[in-house]
């Protein structure tokens, strides 16, 4: 494979004009672990017809690139990414309510959106008031909390299809499952969405909120340099609880710690690397094996290449099916 030229790409993307065009930019900058080696070329989009902009061209030229929302999901390798990265929380931000529904982009705030659907007396998105990130993330990964999820709220998903450009698919074509979503197999960017709600008084739906809040600050380390959850639960199990029943609480490696909090949390007290985190992860993933026979799957994504230096290499952390990587522990 030729050298690509990110230089010459940046300097394009600017002519293109879709948005800011950053080089060398730290991904430490713009994801909640504050981790992660630079992006060859960053672009901050500017609207969505930035967005479908620069992915069109991205994609005419066959050059890599990833989409980043607010990075609340995500370890970045240490070595950075050779690619481009496309932000979109400047970019998919509008925010449209029509009688019980709401049309969202992308890049806005979960947060943001309860706070709005309460004011209009919507119920039903209570639940994400207590989820970092953006939209775009929760749709991929089908975040959910508090015993509710994005698939029992969003009906259509405006969608970037490579093959076929900006189209809206029903809600079933997402094929949302817990964590999962068709979004993590297909090349299909989500744009916005429409959820829809219910009315509900709005004390109601405040009150909801405040005790979610509270429950998660309570049982979460609620501001700490984190990605959230780093293992998905292996139903009917909760992660959490097999990690403190390891006794792993406390855990380091570096400055990666495993949470006092919340077992399931590994947090960056300052100066951590993805290689800290993925020590611990390892560790984490091998204990719990040897004791209860259960393979931990992460939730958090990986992005960059392995340590070993092999672009888009996969840890054997991240144990696929299908993938010939069947052991967890080294």
């Amino acid at each position: 494979m030729s050298r690509i030229d990110f230089a010459r790409i940046a300097a394009d993307l600017r002519r293109l004009n879709g948005g800011t065009v950053h080089e060398q930019e730290p991904m430490g900058r713009h994801t909640s672990y504050r981790i992660g080696g630079p992006a060859r070329v960053l672009v901050e989009a500017a609207s969505e017809d930035g967005v479908v902009r620069t992915l069109e061209w991205l994609k005419d030229r066959g050059i890599p690139f990833l989409i980043l929302g607010q990075g609340t999901n995500v370890l970045v390798s240490d070595q950075g990414v050779e690619a481009v990265v496309l932000s979109t929380v400047h970019g998919l931000k509008d925010v449209a309510i029509r009688g019980g529904t709401m049309d969202a982009g992308s890049g806005v705030l979960l947060t943001k959106l309860s706070h709005l659907a309460a004011r209009a007396g919507l119920g039903g998105f209570e639940f994400a008031i207590s989820i970092p990130g953006t939209l775009g993330g929760a749709l991929v990964m089908n975040a959910g909390a508090h015993g509710s999820a994005m698939v029992e709220v969003v009906r259509s998903v405006r969608v970037w299809d490579p093959l076929t450009g900006v189209r809206t698919i029903p809600a079933t074509e997402a094929e949302f499952e817990y964590r999962q979503s068709r979004f993590q197999h297909t090349p299909w960017i989500a744009l916005a969405a429409m959820i829809e709600l219910y009315p509900r008084d709005p004390d109601e739906i405040r009150d909801a909120m405040h005790r979610f809040m509270a429950h998660r600050k309570s049982t979460q380390p609620v501001g700490a340099q984190s990605a959230g959850s780093v293992f998905k639960n292996p139903s009917p199990l909760y992660a959490g609880r097999l990690i403190e029943e390891i006794g792993a609480k406390g855990w380091r490696v570096g400055d990666a710690e495993v949470s006092r909090v919340h077992a399931n949390f590994i947090l960056n007290l300052g100066q951590a690397k993805a290689n800290d985190v993925l020590g611990l992860m390892r560790r984490i993933r091998c204990a719990v094996y040897q004791r209860y026979h259960v393979i931990l799957r992460p939730e958090v994504r990986w992005i960059g290449p392995g340590e070993g230096g092999a672009s888009a290499t996969w840890e054997n952390l991240w144990y696929e099916e299908g993938t010939g990587l069947t052991e967890p522990c080294e």
